[in-house]
């Protein structure tokens, strides 16, 4: 290209929507051939370009696309993108700034097949470090902008077949694969796509995966399965919280992640067979007990989240409790106060899912350093090495735990993941420790609290609003985390079966719990 290295005087010189077709012109060279200096110059200018003042918010959204397929350009000269590793620098930063184009408030009024390549490309990435629920859900957003979107399509149909490899139940691996054919099916029609420079050559493959289906399954008995009417309950309050969970994918089923179908309205998941030895005795292996409350509890705080969240009237409880007004609009009330309580519950989940992996892994951290942020690291604390156990462990859902660790943890991640997820852990700290006080005021957002004596930091004040969004994303991801984990654990089992020496071994049942009390 003409004039390929460009100084940084005449770039800044330039319009922004100049500046920001050169940038892809370069990058998209980069990537043609190969050229790394040629990209390095372009992430340095997607710099500059995100630093001018006044910058129009549909360029630095697309700014950051835009430097996003640079670092994807930076996996493929290095051949990092279809490795083992857990930790790649340029997969986490092309994640970064995806995200942050999706999370920029001029997202929504791009141009709806930019959108939809931005979160295509969003949700291959989740896919490829081991988040399968974000990934479809990711897809499923870009389709529900443009139905016919074949790469999405073709994506996601590709993610369901690997999912329904990591799933230990047959039954529900068919259905993940019918509803990949209809992925594939629908891809291969879009012409459109496959005329463009980016799709030539795709539509054989999807047709070539839709065969391949049909050759292993009953596809149209799976999705008369998936589609088929399941009763919600026996009284309309049942069936109003059991619609909700679907509709926002709250179910321990992997099922609900292919959308809002009634087969799903159940959290059947639990752990796979587990192998143990002799000498442990009669009793079942301790690790499903503790799968069973880890899913009490989620199922526990989803209801209060339900009933914080959809609450429309005070409880007579908030009666007569003699409050000072403090100014503003406080939310004092029940709901609030179990919107809060399912934001700890959720939260609380992922140390336990930590204690969980010490055990089962054998990480060998000491039970005082058990953390979801420092199982990775050996438990040590500050430490970002991971322990040798993890290190290229081919275990995609197991790495997929890693990664949403860092949606928790990581300064980088909590600046640019959905609007909804920054301060996780400031936020409980302040429910669990200190002082979070909750108002309607629409605007407040998050914002500290200053004592009136000394001037030092005493506690938060967050919207309402925004506490429910945080409040149900928390509990997606902890869904997440537990789904994660059984995939993990079904995944090691099959590792140490193949390994395992041929001997005698005998089966233990174990029958389902019946809820006392139920009708």
């Amino acid at each position: 290209m003409e004039d390929d290295v460009i100084d940084d005087n005449t770039f800044d010189a330039l319009p922004p929507e100049e500046a920001l077709e050169r940038l892809g012109i370069m990058i998209d060279e980069a990537a043609d051939t190969k050229d790394a200096a040629l990209n390095h110059r372009a992430l340095e200018l997607c710099q500059r370009l995100h630093s001018r003042a006044n910058l129009p918010g549909n360029i630095a959204a697309l700014g950051h696309y835009f430097k996003a397929n640079a670092f994807d350009n930076q996996l493929a000269f290095e051949g990092t993108r279809r490795e083992w590793a857990w930790d790649v620098s340029h997969l986490e930063n092309e994640l970064f700034e995806l995200r942050r184009a999706v999370k920029h408030r001029a997202f929504v009024d791009l141009d709806p097949v930019r959108r939809c390549q931005i979160l295509t490309n969003l949700a291959n990435k989740f896919h490829s470090v081991g988040r399968p629920v974000e990934a479809v859900a990711y897809w499923d957003r870009a389709v529900s902008i443009i139905p016919q979107f074949g790469m999405a399509l073709g994506n996601r149909g590709h993610g369901l077949v690997h999912y329904s490899n990591a799933l230990y139940d047959d039954g529900h691996a068919g259905v993940f694969l019918a509803d990949a054919h209809e992925s594939f099916s629908h891809a291969a029609a879009d012409t459109a796509f496959f005329e463009s420079d980016e799709g030539r050559g795709y539509q054989p493959r999807f047709l070539a995966s839709s065969k391949w289906i049909e050759d292993r399954i009953d596809v149209a008995g799976s999705l008369e399965d998936l589609h088929r009417q399941f009763d919600l309950g026996s009284s309309s309050e049942e069936r109003a919280y059991r619609s909700w969970c679907l509709s926002n994918r709250l179910f321990l089923n992997p099922l609900n992640d292919l959308g809002n179908h009634s087969i799903a309205a159940n959290d059947v998941l639990h752990l796979p067979s587990v192998t143990t030895s002799v000498e442990y005795g009669p009793e079942p292996p301790a690790l499903f007990g503790f799968y069973n409350q880890l899913k009490q509890e989620f199922v526990s705080a989803r209801w209060l989240a339900y009933e914080g969240l959809t609450e429309e009237h005070g409880h007579f409880s908030d009666r007569d409790t003699h409050l000072y007004d403090t100014l503003g609009v406080p939310s004092y009330s029940l709901g609030t106060e179990k919107t809060k309580l399912a934001f700890r519950m959720a939260y609380s989940l992922f140390d336990k899912i930590a204690f969980f992996l010490n055990d089962y892994l054998a990480v060998g951290v000491e039970e005082r350093n058990v953390s979801f942020r420092g199982i990775w690291f050996g438990g040590k604390r500050g430490s970002k090495i991971l322990a040798p156990i993890f290190v290229d462990r081919e275990n995609w859902a197991l790495r997929g735990l890693y990664w949403l660790s860092k949606d928790l943890y990581e300064a980088t991640f909590k600046e640019v993941a959905e609007p909804d997820a920054e301060g996780f852990s400031e936020l409980r700290n302040h429910l669990e420790h200190k002082y979070c006080q909750v108002f309607q005021d629409v605007g407040l957002g998050y914002g500290r609290v200053a004592t009136s004596l000394n001037g030092s930091i005493l506690g938060f004040q967050i919207e309402r609003q925004t506490l429910d969004a945080r409040c149900l994303h928390i509990l997606k991801l902890s869904r997440a985390a537990l789904i994660y984990l059984s995939l993990s654990v079904h995944r090691e089992e099959e590792v140490r079966r193949s390994e395992r020496p041929k001997r005698l071994s005998m089966p233990m049942p174990l029958w389902i719990w019946k809820e006392r009390g139920r009708l």
